[in-house]
C-alpha cells in the first residue's frame, strides 16, 4: 500500500483508522502488512476502548472494589472481543454501501476479503462468549449473547427499518453484563445495574440525536428532513435537536442521582458532572440553531466524551479508594516489620495519594471542557471536528 507521510495527512488518517473510517488512502496491490493492519482497523479501536469503562462501571459497583488484575484483564479481553466482533460484522453488512461512503475501509479498499470479515467477527464473538462463560458465569454469558445477537440484528434489520434509536437498548446492556459478571445473584434484586443501563441508554440516545443535524439534510415536500430514521420516523433537524436536549438533560439528572445514591467520591463528581453539564449546554446551543452543522458536531463531540468521563469516573473513584487503601495497608504492615516512620504517616499518605489522583482528574476534565469550549467559540469546517471523535451510530 502506498502511504503519504505528509504530516497534515498522518494524524487525520490515524483518527480515521481508529474509528474504522478508512486509514491512509491508497491503491492496491497492498502489502501483506496491510491485511494485518485491517484486522485492527475494522474493529474500531477507539469505540472498543469506550466500551470497556461502560462494562467496568457495572462490575466495580457490583463488587464495591476494583476487581483483581487477572479478573480485570480477562474482562477487558472479553469486552474488546465482543465489541470488535460487532464492528467487523457491521462493516461486512455495509460492504457495498461503503464503496460510495467509506471507500477506504478495509473491505471496500480490498485490504480484507469480504468473505473473511464475517468469519473474523464470529471468531471474536465466540472468543468473548467462551471467556465470559468460563470465568464470569452463565448470567454474564447470556447477557453478552443477547447483546451480540441484538447487535447483529441491528446491523441487518433494525437500523434501517426502525432507526438509530433502536441501538441504545443494546448498548445499555454493557453495564448490566458487567454487574452480572461479578454479582449475578443480585442482578434482578438490585436496581443499580438497571439504572446504569438507563444512563447508558440515555447517553447513546442523546449522542445519536445531536449528531443527526450534522448529516445531510434533504427537503421533502418543502420541509427539511434528516437523512436517517430516529425511531420509525425521519426527524427534522429541529426535532432531532429537541430530543438531543431532552436526553442530555435527563442524562445530567441521572449522573447526579447516581453520585448521591452510590456514595461516589470527589473524583467521580469532578470527572462526570462538568462534561455532562457541557453536553447539555452544547445541545441547548444546537437547539437555538438546529440547522447549524458546526453546532451539531460540537454537541456530538461533547456527548462522545461524556460517556468515557461518567463511566471512567465511577471506575477510577472506586479503584483509587480500594487500591490505594490496600496499598497502604501493605505499607503499614511493612512498616510494623521494619519499624520505619511510614506506619504513622500512612493515613496522611493515603489522603495525599487520593488528592493527587483527584488533581489529575480535574486537570483532564478542564482540558476536555476547554477543548469543547474552544469549539463553541469558533466556527470552522465540520469535517475535521467530526473526525476527531467519530460516529458510533453504526455507520
Amino acid at each position: 500500500m502506498r502511504f503519504s507521510f505528509d504530516t497534515n495527512e498522518i494524524f487525520p488518517a490515524l483518527g480515521r483508522a481508529l474509528m474504522g473510517h478508512g486509514a491512509f488512502p491508497g491503491t492496491g496491490p497492498y502489502r501483506k502488512l496491510a491485511f494485518l493492519e485491517s484486522l485492527i482497523e475494522i474493529t474500531r479501536p477507539f469505540l472498543v476502548v469506550m466500551g470497556i469503562p461502560a462494562v467496568g462501571m457495572g462490575a466495580v459497583l457490583a463488587a464495591g472494589v476494583m476487581p483483581s488484575p487477572p479478573v480485570l484483564l480477562l474482562g477487558v479481553i472479553a469486552v474488546m472481543f465482543g465489541v470488535s466482533a460487532t464492528h467487523a460484522f457491521n462493516d461486512w453488512v455495509d460492504r457495498r454501501r461503503d464503496l460510495a461512503v467509506w471507500e477506504n475501509r478495509p473491505i471496500p479498499a480490498g485490504r480484507m476479503p469480504a468473505s473473511f470479515a464475517p468469519l473474523y467477527a464470529v471468531a471474536m464473538a465466540a472468543g468473548s462468549l467462551v471467556i465470559t462463560a468460563a470465568f464470569f458465569g452463565m448470567s454474564a454469558f447470556f447477557v453478552l449473547l443477547i447483546a451480540e445477537l441484538l447487535a447483529a440484528f441491528y446491523c441487518l434489520v433494525t437500523r434501517d427499518a426502525i432507526g438509530y434509536l433502536s441501538l441504545p437498548p443494546i448498548i445499555a446492556l454493557f453495564p448490566v453484563g458487567g454487574w452480572a459478571a461479578i454479582s449475578p445473584e443480585t442482578l434482578f434484586s438490585s436496581w443499580v445495574p438497571w439504572f446504569l443501563a438507563g444512563i447508558v441508554l440515555t447517553w447513546q440516545s442523546a449522542h445519536i440525536m445531536v449528531y443527526m443535524p450534522a448529516h445531510p439534510i434533504s427537503l421533502v415536500k418543502g420541509k427539511p428532513r434528516c437523512e436517517k430514521k430516529a425511531f420509525l420516523f425521519y426527524p427534522t433537524p429541529k426535532q432531532a435537536a429537541v430530543l438531543g436536549a431532552v436526553f442530555s438533560a435527563l442524562l445530567l439528572s441521572e449522573v447526579v442521582f447516581l453520585g448521591v445514591t452510590a456514595s461516589l467520591g470527589v473524583i467521580y463528581w469532578v470527572l462526570a458532572v462538568p462534561i455532562t453539564v457541557l453536553t447539555l449546554a452544547s445541545s441547548l446551543r444546537l437547539l437555538a440553531s438546529s440547522s447549524d452543522k458546526d453546532r451539531a458536531i460540537v454537541a456530538f463531540n461533547a456527548a462522545s466524551m461524556s460517556l468515557a468521563f461518567i463511566c471512567g469516573g465511577v471506575c477510577l473513584d472506586v479503584m483509587v479508594r480500594s487500591y490505594v487503601g490496600t496499598l497502604f495497608n501493605w505499607t503499614v504492615q511493612a512498616a510494623r516489620d521494619t519499624g520505619t516512620w511510614i506506619e504513622s504517616q500512612a493515613p496522611s499518605l493515603n489522603t495525599c495519594a487520593y488528592w493527587a489522583v483527584l488533581v489529575i482528574a480535574a486537570l483532564v476534565t478542564l482540558a476536555s471542557v476547554g477543548k469543547v469550549l474552544k469549539e463553541l467559540s469558533q466556527k470552522g469546517p465540520g469535517g475535521d471536528a467530526a473526525a476527531a471523535v467519530g460516529d458510533t451510530t453504526g455507520d
